[in-house]
């Protein structure tokens, strides 16, 4: 399940909820950037090898990336009519689905129960395809800190930076986060593209004081051919504005 959720930002990785965030606004804060001094942290050396060759450099030409389903429902419907299933029970299994549940299957449907879970599969499972959109990357480089700026169509990515010795995320709400590994094998893998390795953020916190909050998750992954998929979702609240965003951009490193 986790190999999924590091995926995708699409539909699957939007398990996120606005109200979560509101609650979270009404409690202490759970990262708030403050004048303290800290000593600098000494480079690791082999997760500075790894980000050189994740991250992308200014003016990267990425790909938008969209996820689309392996089979539409009207394939599925069109299946249960041809062997002359019970449309009411059609019906209730769509409404389901369309509701995010995954349906239970009921031989009234006229298909095997092999059939029916072949169909949810192809039906619930993504792929990802580029849309023919590009952007060029807009980042610059401060000391070991490497940000993005504002990229049309991927604005949602201003704002971050990521520090190159130690890997720490910030982002525009004022909260952080440090990166941990993510190996996918083939199995695992909810992109059709197979395996992949990389890096994954997860940062939320919430300051009651200033009504920022934020839940989001970052992943660069590698896959073969020096392709790298960066994708970033998040449910935002900056100064009391909400917001719900994602992207997925492939690059070649």
């Amino acid at each position: 399940m986790r190999a999924r959720r590091d995926i995708l930002s699409s539909a699957r990785l939007v398990g996120i909820r606005v109200g979560a965030l509101l609650l979270l606004l009404g409690q202490p804060s759970l990262s708030q950037p403050g004048p303290i001094s800290v000593p600098a942290i000494p480079p690791d050396l082999s997760l500075r090898a790894r980000l050189v060759a994740l991250l992308p450099t200014p003016g990267t030409a990425a790909q938008f990336m969209l996820a689309q389903t392996r089979l539409s429902v009207i394939d599925f419907q069109q299946r249960v009519t041809q062997s002359g299933g019970d449309l009411k029970v059609l019906a209730n299994v769509l409404g389901q689905a369309q509701q995010g549940s995954i349906p239970s299957y009921d031989e009234r449907l006229g298909i095997t129960r092999a059939e029916f879970q072949r169909y949810l599969y192809l039906i619930f499972s993504k792929t990802l395809e580029p849309s023919g959109k590009s952007v060029k990357l807009a980042l610059t480089r401060e000391g070991s800190r490497l940000s993005f700026g504002d990229a049309g169509g991927a604005s949602i990515l201003k704002g971050l930076s990521i520090d190159m010795n130690s890997g720490e995320l910030t982002t525009v709400e004022g909260f952080s986060a440090r990166p941990r590994s993510v190996q996918i094998s083939p199995a695992q893998d909810a992109t059709g593209m197979g395996a992949s390795s990389g890096l994954a953020w997860d940062v939320r916190g919430s300051n009651s004081r200033n009504q920022n909050a934020l839940n989001g998750h970052l992943s660069l992954l590698q896959y073969g051919g020096g392709q790298v998929l960066l994708s970033y979702n998040r449910v935002s609240i900056l100064k009391g504005r909400i917001s719900e965003d994602n992207v997925t951009l492939m690059y070649r490193k």
